[in-house]
This record gives structure tokens, sequence and C-alpha cells, in this order.
């Protein structure tokens, strides 16, 4: 009899102790999957009507729900939301890191960019633009930062950036800046580089979207199609976005589930007129996410 009891005493424990490894250790994950993001978070004098903190809380509930790895956020100017995404966010995305170009004591604001990850990234670099036009680019130290990170004994490269738009010739030389400033440097054969960020630049306009492609050094061919993930559009191929999330193989065993355009949230409404004058959701831009494997 107190041998039996002993048995299922020892049974019980072993199970437990089973179950504490199960949760403590879980299978890895074989899908890394990445959201960018333009959320449109300006400083607290501009743009009231946007309602930043009130539109925090609802994109914490959707992205604390969701079962993205890494967020690659734009346009997070506003100092207290982005203390209480960095709050918020921790305990799901422990490594958090931005905004790149950031100033005590200045009139200008930061970059912008701002990353929250679930695994650890090192930080390879910043570039800072050097030129812009329009007043509120000349406001913000726009640029981009570089990441390296790991997924299940993978190495891969992360950008994140969000470049000036019109004049074209002024986009194209941020571009340049990328690649010159960060691409190219830390480049190494065997390892993705992904990037990440609000463009500024239409698909719609081949020219100025083939010209881009170059600058990048990724062949036309090579882009994966971006699909529609939108209510009663989903599979419907994107044919217009200044929002990307683009690969550079870079000879790498890295292959691309699906690239989507994102609905996050019902759209921001202000009595009854919407904020956007269109269906973006929580901001004014739709968010881009990405899934890989590795083979």
């Amino acid at each position: 009899m107190y041998l039996r009891f002993t048995i299922i005493l020892l049974s019980i424990f072993i199970s437990t102790i089973a179950k504490a490894n199960t949760i403590q250790n879980p299978p890895p994950q074989d899908t890394l999957k990445i959201l960018s993001w333009n959320i449109h978070m300006l400083p607290y004098f501009v743009y009231y009507k946007s309602k930043k903190r009130i539109r925090a809380r609802r994109i914490l509930e959707e992205v604390k729900n969701s079962d993205y790895q890494i967020l690659v956020f734009q346009e997070v100017f506003h100092r207290r939301v982005r203390k209480k995404l960095k709050r918020a966010l921790k305990k799901k995305y422990p490594y958090q890191y931005g905004p790149a170009n950031r100033k005590r004591f200045k009139l200008k604001t930061n970059s912008g960019i701002w990353v929250a990850s679930d695994r650890p990234l090192i930080h390879l670099g910043d570039v800072q633009f050097d030129v812009a036009t329009t007043y509120d680019n000349k406001l913000a130290r726009k640029g981009a930062m570089m990441f390296e990170g790991e997924f299940n004994g993978h190495k891969f490269q992360l950008i994140g950036t969000h470049t000036q738009g019109n004049p074209i010739i002024i986009n194209n030389h941020q571009f340049h800046q990328i690649y010159d400033g960060l691409m190219q440097p830390y480049y190494e054969e065997g390892i993705p580089q992904i990037l990440c960020g609000d463009l500024n630049c239409s698909m719609d306009t081949p020219a100025e979207y083939e010209s881009m492609l170059r600058v990048f050094d990724i062949d036309k061919k090579d882009v994966e199609t971006m699909y529609d993930a939108r209510y009663g559009k989903e599979d419907d191929i994107v044919e217009q976005t200044i929002d990307y999330i683009f690969v550079k193989k870079n000879n790498s065993n890295i292959n691309i589930g699906k690239k989507r355009m994102v609905l996050i949230g019902p759209d921001w409404e202000q009595g009854d007129k919407k904020i956007y004058l269109k269906t973006v959701g929580l901001s004014d831009h739709y968010a881009i996410d990405i899934s890989l494997t590795f083979e």
C-alpha cells in the first residue's frame, strides 16, 4: 500500500515537472513574423484631433493580442505615448530600441523610429538624413536604424526607416544614405537584410518605384507579392502603397511565407466624422506584416 502511494506521488511529481518544463521551454516557433507600421504619433501639439493617447491604448490592445515577434513603428514622436508603449509592451517585448537620432535639449525631435522585440537585437548603427525640404521634415531627425538578430539559429539584419517623399530627388538621396551607410557596410554573405518602413514612394509610379529598388540593389523580379488582408479584400494583390517590407536575401536560406497589407483596429472617429477620411484603422497608414522561415 505504501509502495503504491509512493509511486502515485512520484508520478504526479514527474508529471508536474514535465509540464513546468513545457511551459518554461516551449518548442521553437517555425515562423518569424514582423510588423511595420506608421502609427502617426506626432508631437503633442501637432494635429491634436488624432487623439494620440486614446489611439495609443487601442493600438496596444491590438498589438498585445498579436503573434508578432518584432514591431517596427514609425512616427513615434509623442514622448508620453512612447513611454506608455514601452511600459505596456515590456512584458511581451522586453527588448526595445530607439527612437533613433534622439538628442536632449534640442529644437528638433528624433527620427520617430521605435523597435520592440521579443528577442535581443544587436544595434549595428544609425543614419540621420542630411537633407530635408519641408517644414515638418526639417523639424525631425529622420533616418534609419539597423540591427542584427537571430531566429532558430539563423542570423538576420533588420532596418527601420521613414523617408521624406517628395521631391523624389530628396527621397532617392535618403535611399542612398540607407544603402551606403547601413546596408552595404554591414553586408554579410548569407545573412538576409529586412528593410521596413514608410518609404514614401508609391508602387503605382513605376519609374520612381524601380529607381528605389535599384538603389537598394533589389531586383524587381525578386520582390515578393504583397497581399491585401483588409476585410472583404483577402488575398487581393496590393497595387498601391508607400509602406514596405523588402527582403534582400544575400544568398541566404530565408523564405518569405506571406507579405500583407493589414487593417488594424476600427476607423478612428471624432463624433460622426472619420479623422483620416479613409478606411485605415487606428492610424493614417496601413500596417505591413511579413512571415519568414529559414531552411
